[in-house]
């Protein structure tokens, strides 16, 4: 049975915030240098913001050790985040490195395209290992 557990509800709660800021900068879009790439942080804001309301939906069935759980909601969480913002970063300032198809004819400063690429790699990342473990953290639901 499913139930609600501590790090599940902070999980939803961060879903949902995440989610409203999507929605938020989905009105923006027009307003950016780039909105190509601000409908890419819309859609990356309102997608991940729904799987981590998923992920704290389905939290209890969870099977891993704590310091793994601990790393996987928050580590999700935060991958999640820094693409984001990495993302609306570049539809701001026009950086184009990192995401070259939604950047297409744009660029910013050295530091810029730096910074932006180092968030959406560290972000992807760190999503990926912690999407990998919670997969591995649900195969006991399969017994």
């Amino acid at each position: 049975m499913i139930e609600l557990t501590q790090i599940g509800a902070q999980l939803i709660f961060i879903g949902i915030v995440f989610f409203l800021a999507g929605l938020i900068q989905g009105a923006l879009i027009p307003t950016v240098k780039n909105s190509r790439m601000a409908l890419s942080g819309h859609l990356t804001a309102v997608q991940c913001g729904m799987a981590l309301a998923i992920f704290g939906v389905i939290w209890s069935l969870i099977e891993l050790p704590l310091s793994l759980e601990i790393f996987v909601a928050y580590g999700s969480a935060l991958g999640f985040i820094l693409i984001w913002l990495g993302i609306t970063i570049a539809s701001v300032t026009g950086a184009s490195k990192a995401l070259p198809i939604a950047g297409v004819g744009f660029s910013a400063t050295v530091t810029t395209e730096f910074t932006v690429k180092i968030m959406v790699r560290t972000g992807s990342l760190l999503s990926l290992i912690a999407c990998t473990l919670l997969a591995f953290g649900l195969l006991p639901i399969l017994r």
